[in-house]
C-alpha cells in the first residue's frame, strides 16, 4: 500500500490520529500479555493421596473417590489406589508393613515428604497400625478412615479371614493393643478424620468407626445416609473429606529423628533374644506391648530400643 503524502496527512489529520492510537493500543495490549502486571497464583500442591479398599476389596472400589479428587483439582500423578497382597484378609500387622513399602514408593516417586491415607473398612486398621507402630507418623500427614471397625463389629461372620478375627470384637488382642494409650497415635503430627453412617450395618454399631481424639469425626445421618459400601463414593462424604484435607495441609510440625538401637529380625528371633514375648502364638514387644503379629520365623519386625527392656516397632530402622 502506498504511503500517504504530507499533503494527505494534513488534509485528514483525524483519520491518521485514529490509526496511530489503534497501533499504540495494540502494542500496549501485547506488552501486558507478555509481561503480566502481577505474579500468577500457583495451584495448590496437595500431598499425594493413597486410597485403600477394605477386606476382599479391589482397588477399583476407590475409583469414584479418585476421580472426585481429580475433578476437584488434585493432579492425577498424586492420586494412588492400592491394596496389600491379600486384599486385607491377612494379619493386618503384615498388611501395615506392606503399606509402609507403598508409602515409601509414593514418596520417592512424587518427591513428597508425606502422604494422605484415605482408608475404608479393614484398611483403616492397617493404616492406623502403620502410623502407630511402623514409623508412619513421619510419613503421613493425614489419616482418613471411612466406616472402619475401629472397636470391632457385631457383624463378624467373616472370621474365615485372619483380619476379621482381629476386629471381630473390641476385645481382640489386636484391637486392645492398637487402641491402648490413645486411639489417635501421634496426633501432634498426623491429622485424623473418620466418616461413619447410621445406615452402616457392616461396621456395627456405626459408632465403632469413631476415634476418640480425632480432629474430625463426621457422622452421616438420616434415611438417605450411605451404607457401608456406598460411603466411599457418596458426594457429601467426599466433599467433607476434601474440605478436611485442604484445611489441614501444610500445618504439620517438623519431625525429630528417632533414637535408640535397632534390631531387624524374625518375630521368633526377637522372642528368643528377649526383646519380645509370645502369648498363645502371638508376639508383643517388651515394654511397649505393641502387637507384632504371629510368632513365626517368616515374619520380620524392626524393633527400636527406647530404654532398658523397652522396645517399640519402628519401620524406619535400617
Amino acid at each position: 500500500m502506498p504511503h500517504p503524502t504530507p499533503a494527505e496527512m494534513v488534509q485528514r489529520p483525524g483519520h491518521y490520529r485514529s490509526m496511530i492510537a489503534a497501533v499504540v493500543a495494540a502494542l500496549t495490549a501485547a506488552v501486558l500479555i507478555a509481561f503480566p502486571s502481577g505474579p500468577a497464583t500457583a495451584a495448590a500442591v496437595h500431598d499425594p493421596v493413597i486410597m485403600i479398599p477394605g477386606m476382599t476389596g479391589d482397588v477399583g472400589n476407590m475409583a469414584t473417590m479418585k476421580s472426585n479428587l481429580q475433578s476437584n483439582g488434585w493432579p492425577a500423578d498424586r492420586l494412588f489406589t492400592w491394596t496389600d497382597s491379600s486384599k486385607m484378609t491377612q494379619d493386618l500387622a503384615v498388611a501395615a508393613k506392606e503399606l509402609g513399602t507403598k508409602v515409601d514408593q509414593v514418596r520417592s516417586q512424587t518427591g513428597a515428604s508425606r502422604v494422605v491415607l484415605a482408608t475404608w473398612s479393614a484398611s483403616t486398621l492397617a493404616a492406623r497400625y502403620y502410623v502407630k507402630n511402623l514409623g508412619g507418623q513421619d510419613k503421613v500427614s493425614q489419616y482418613i478412615g471411612f466406616a472402619g471397625p475401629q472397636h470391632g463389629t457385631t457383624n463378624n461372620g467373616c472370621q474365615i479371614y485372619v483380619s476379621c478375627q482381629q476386629f471381630a470384637s473390641a476385645n481382640t488382642p489386636f484391637l486392645r493393643a492398637l487402641n491402648s494409650g490413645t486411639e489417635v497415635p501421634h496426633s501432634d503430627k498426623v491429622f485424623y478424620m473418620t466418616v461413619r453412617s447410621v445406615n452402616d450395618i457392616n461396621a456395627a454399631p456405626y459408632d465403632t468407626a469413631k476415634l476418640e481424639g480425632a480432629h474430625h469425626n463426621y457422622l452421616m445421618s438420616g434415611p438417605m445416609a450411605p451404607t457401608h459400601f456406598t460411603i466411599i463414593s457418596n458426594t457429601t462424604a467426599l466433599a467433607e473429606m476434601r474440605k478436611f484435607i485442604v484445611e489441614h495441609e501444610d500445618t504439620n510440625p517438623p519431625t525429630t529423628p528417632p533414637t535408640g538401637a535397632c534390631y531387624t529380625a524374625s518375630n521368633s528371633s526377637h522372642v528368643q533374644a528377649g526383646r519380645a514375648r509370645a502369648n498363645f502364638g502371638q508376639v508383643y514387644a517388651n515394654g511397649s506391648n505393641q502387637y507384632m503379629g504371629y510368632n513365626s520365623a517368616y515374619i520380620t519386625t524392626k524393633l527400636r530400643e527406647k530404654s532398658a527392656n523397652y522396645y517399640v516397632i519402628d519401620n524406619t530402622c535400617t
